[in-house]
């Protein structure tokens, strides 16, 4: 069995939080993503850390802004559903950069699937605010959640040799941009469709609250 049957105390396992699932107010293109830059990931990852790069646009022209402190989230999935580790660095990126890095394991630990090679996804979310006068206004139940998400596809090629990747060189993490402070915690995320309350993670990633159903909307 190349996977423990039971939980080590002393492992660190990748958080599950199934954004590419969750019901959000507006989706991104992973070639127009309007609000996140993603740089540096290579175009195939294969066993091993891999760094990259997250940044926020200026979101000016748009018709929506990311709420002030907004948290972000990000996650990276295989093509047969198993969570990829991945984790921002301590680096102190004065240009408004978060350092990241996704990790291919051979144990992913979490399940007793392996990671497939082929087409997966980066899913980056966050919480955007109206802006006076402009767009649409966001529904209640997306206020003060987690109600964008941008699709990036990524390609896994877990034997591939000499897979190339930015080199992370120094040891402290702040990030700062035009939009302030943002952070990369856990915030109130919607639920999957037809709920009417978002679901808030603690800061272990533990949930605090059961979502509120509404009806199904036709």
């Amino acid at each position: 069995m190349a996977f423990p049957p039971e939980f080590s105390s002393t492992a660190t396992y990748a958080n599950r939080y199934d954004l590419d699932e969750i019901d959000v107010f507006l989706e991104g293109d992973s070639n127009n993503p309007m609000f996140f830059s993603v740089d540096g990931l290579p175009n195939q990852l294969s066993f091993g850390k891999h760094y990259f790069y997250l940044s926020i646009l200026d979101s000016m022209k748009q018709d929506y802004k990311l709420s002030s402190n907004s948290r972000i989230l990000f996650e990276f999935k295989s093509s047969n559903n198993v969570v990829i580790k991945s984790d921002i660095t301590k680096l102190n990126q004065r240009n408004g950069v978060a350092t990241c890095f996704v990790e291919v394991l051979q144990d992913p630990l979490r399940t007793f699937k392996e990671i497939e090679d082929g087409e997966g996804t980066l899913t980056v979310v966050g919480s955007l605010e109206n802006k006076l006068g402009r767009g649409k206004i966001i529904p209640e139940k997306f206020q003060n959640a987690m109600n964008y998400r941008c699709v990036f596809p990524i390609q896994i090629r877990k034997n591939l040799i000499n897979a190339d990747s930015p080199r992370a060189l120094q040891s402290k993490h702040e990030i700062k941009t035009v939009l302030g402070q943002f952070s990369f915690a856990k915030s109130s995320i919607p639920t999957r469709k037809n709920s009417i309350t978002g679901r808030t993670y603690g800061i272990k990633g533990a949930a605090n609250n059961i979502p509120k159903k509404g009806k199904a909307s036709s």
